[in-house]
């Protein structure tokens, strides 16, 4: 009964100290206006090629995925559409699902080089490749020790794959 009385007793106290005073009129309210709409901003998709860790994070994508997505666009240079998202190790058709309602891409990706010859199972995951595509890279890299150009390369990987890479291929290393 005396823990009652006491909330109660406080709860009177409180609002009697903090509610507004009775003499102002609404004229003394200052109605202080956004110029964006904070709801669109929560709405709006991250351009997933220059959104930052802190807008990530602040949207609710897990620091896990962000991470990835980071690395991600670090080895590739950036995301060239959406789907990109599936070539991460983790990132199944159901996160996937989650995920693209956070971001979409806005700006074009600058594409680094995929040095060919040196590239480890992810940076070649990241491109594109699947594991298939990476292990006959790797057995003609161990039976040749090396890709030396455009023709040799043709011999291991499909020519729509080739195409799309061929721009960002080195052979160097």
């Amino acid at each position: 009964m005396k823990k009652i009385i006491g909330i109660l007793v406080f709860t009177i106290t409180f609002f009697n100290l903090y509610a507004a005073p009775e003499d102002l009129s609404k004229d003394d309210y200052k109605l202080i206006m956004s110029s964006q709409d904070m709801r669109k901003d929560k709405e709006e998709h991250l351009d997933i090629n220059k959104a930052t860790k802190q807008e990530m994070l602040s949207r609710g994508v897990a620091s896990s995925y962000v991470n990835k997505i980071l690395e991600y666009r670090e080895i590739t240079g950036g995301f060239e559409k959406i789907e990109n998202l599936k070539d991460i190790k983790g990132i199944g058709q159901a996160t996937y699902e989650k995920l693209k309602k956070f971001f979409k891409v806005v700006s074009e990706p600058k594409r680094k080089d995929l040095s060919i010859n040196t590239a480890d199972d992810l940076t070649l995951k990241y491109f594109g490749f699947s594991k298939k595509e990476i292990k006959e890279l790797r057995k003609y890299l161990d039976k040749y020790d090396r890709i030396s150009n455009n023709i040799e390369l043709k011999k291991v990987i499909d020519k729509k794959k080739y195409e799309k890479l061929k721009d960002n291929i080195n052979y160097g290393g």
